[in-house]
């Protein structure tokens, strides 16, 4: 009888710490669940892109819609753990009023600069490429002034003194007088440079100039025989999956598309879709789109491609007033390069404080809408 008195005390003994367990652990799911009640449901603490947010975003793609009169844009706004937003505005084609779509392809413009000189660096890595030799090193065939203290990283970082080959007269009534269709060689492009001065003693100023990059894909060219543009493909393209950018060898784009506009040849919204750009080569040929380029805007900030040397290299600029480094545009946190040619302007800029990719894309260069858009939603993210 005492045993099983034992027995049923030792029972209910564990029924009552079983209940006080259960009791426990429901207060603390309680205590759980009213703690999730009084944060915030949607949005944690510290989120950049934010239902107020994305409302100013679009709000701001509105104004610079209005404000510029730029038929079309395209903006893509990523945020590292957050996800990706898109912004579409107004038309890709004015003739059939199809709105403007983010798989369409596009002219990178000066954006190719980007590419060219990060090919420049990855073949320094490789020790083809000595960043402190001069051009006549590389290029001794041709007689540009300066040729003998104009280095390579001077070409880079845009210090040569070289005078800009779109400003000559006979390349420009070529190319307009073609309609965009005449087809430029690099070699044809530098012929200005033979006959010129140079603006500054090389290395003493900065100034922003197409003909150096030119000369960077001859000397890429040079030392390893091969056409700049299956070097990209090579160095660059096929090791980031980058599908869908190509040196263009007509004036034509793959589908889809958008077409280009400008007011500025003597017709309001004069289409310049097929304005081929051989003009740029080098320095703006390039055709991408937005699901690349949001790949490349990540390179120009984590640099992955590159050695700690070339890393380096890549972000030094060489003077105070300006934000130039090795083909790149430092401005604080952000870097990157933005593009234009008739009928296309772009911006494609990472912030690697906060983590955000934003690349902007206009079908009209006039009045630089992308650049415009880039200063106010460039502002909005930065101030979350």
């Amino acid at each position: 009888m005492q045993t099983s008195i034992r027995n049923l005390v030792s029972i209910f003994n564990l029924k009552i710490k079983y209940f006080f367990l259960l009791l426990i652990i429901i207060i603390l799911s309680i205590i759980t669940q009213s703690c999730k009640k009084n944060s915030s449901p949607t949005e944690p603490q510290n989120k950049i892109l934010t239902t107020e947010t994305i409302a100013k975003l679009e709000a701001a793609a509105d104004t610079i819609m209005r404000q510029h009169q730029v038929p079309g844009m395209l903006v893509y706004i990523a945020v590292e753990g957050e996800g990706e937003l898109y912004i579409t505005r107004g038309v890709g084609n004015l003739a059939t009023n199809e709105p403007i779509n983010i798989n369409d392809n596009f002219r990178l413009a000066s954006v190719t600069k980007t590419f060219t000189t990060e090919t420049a660096l990855i073949l320094a890595d490789e020790n083809k490429i000595d960043l402190n030799k001069p051009i006549s090193y590389y290029l001794p065939e041709y007689a540009i002034p300066g040729r003998d203290s104009i280095t390579v990283r001077m070409l880079g970082n845009m210090t040569s003194g070289l005078i800009d080959f779109m400003t000559d007269s006979t390349l420009s009534a070529e190319y307009y007088g073609s309609q965009g269709t005449w087809q430029f060689t690099a070699e044809q492009l530098i012929v200005p440079l033979l006959k010129s001065h140079l603006m500054f003693t090389p290395g003493t100023q900065f100034f922003y100039c197409n003909s150096n990059t030119i000369l960077l894909g001859l000397i890429i060219k040079k030392v390893t025989g091969m056409e700049l543009r299956d070097v990209m493909a090579e160095k660059i393209f096929q090791p980031l999956g980058m599908t869908h950018t190509f040196w263009p060898l007509s004036n034509f784009l793959p589908t889809p598309y958008h077409h280009a506009y400008t007011s500025t040849l003597g017709m309001v919204n004069q289409d310049v879709t097929y304005y081929g750009n051989s003009w740029g080569n080098a320095a703006g040929i390039l055709v991408s789109n937005i699901a690349d380029i949001k790949i490349w805007v990540k390179e120009l900030y984590q640099r992955k491609l590159l050695s700690a040397n070339s890393k380096n290299e890549r972000f030094q600029i060489p003077f105070a007033s300006s934000s130039y480094g090795f083909g790149i545009d430092k401005e604080e946190a952000w870097v990157g390069h933005s593009g234009g040619i008739q009928g296309w302007n772009n911006m494609v800029y990472y912030n690697g404080a906060k983590g955000i990719s934003l690349i902007i894309s206009a079908n009209s260069m006039d009045d630089l809408p992308a650049g415009a858009a880039f200063s106010a939603l460039g502002l909005i993210l930065q101030s979350q």
